[in-house]
């Protein structure tokens, strides 16, 4: 999956791209080196790869804002490598920039659902197409939208099976982690 676009997420006093934002939360949870960072979000953003030309400027910029730290750690039979940890000032900037996410993700859901209550049958057609294709949950909320105007068609059951498989998956993922976390808990 590639990065599409540049949204950057607004701060009482920085911008943030959604990579600075995905670097903060996965430094979060622990400090770590350049290629540690790449593996984690490859890992957790579902094989979505960030190249090292998109992570090592960003680490950069996230130290000169003091929002990272990083320290050189030596290690044998390799180069030395900088192991980036969080600072204060970074928590209270990613505290604020997920309150911030919240408040822009209900944003999106009102404009999918605007777009959805009134585009023409045609672009409606290619949104919950290209919704369906990314299986994006704002697809739902576009469908939702539609059909709680009273337009939900016979022409929408073709997008609604393919959610709902899709939705099915996702529910079964969830209960083959559970049943795992589950597992390893009564051990």
């Amino acid at each position: 999956m590639a990065f599409r676009g540049r949204r950057w997420i607004q701060t009482s006093s920085v911008r943030l791209s959604p990579v600075h934002l995905l670097i903060l939360v996965l430094l979060k949870k622990k400090p770590a080196h350049g290629y540690m960072i790449m593996q984690g979000l490859r890992e957790n953003l579902d094989g979505w790869a960030l190249k090292s030309g998109t992570v090592y400027p960003a680490l950069h910029r996230l130290v000169e804002l003091g929002f990272i730290e990083g320290e050189e750690v030596e290690q044998d039979d390799r180069p030395d490598a900088i192991v980036y940890r969080l600072t204060s000032n970074g928590q209270k900037m990613l505290a604020e920039a997920l309150k911030g996410l919240d408040s822009e993700l209900r944003v999106q859901d009102s404009l999918w659902g605007f777009l959805g209550r009134t585009v023409s049958a045609s672009d409606r057609k290619a949104l919950l197409k290209w919704a369906t294709r990314e299986r994006s949950p704002m697809g739902f909320v576009v469908m939702r939208g539609h059909c709680a105007s009273g337009k939900c068609a016979p022409s929408n059951l073709d997008f609604l099976q393919k959610y709902r498989e899709y939705l099915q998956q996702e529910l079964d993922w969830i209960d083959a982690q559970l049943a795992r976390l589950k597992s390893s808990k009564d051990k």
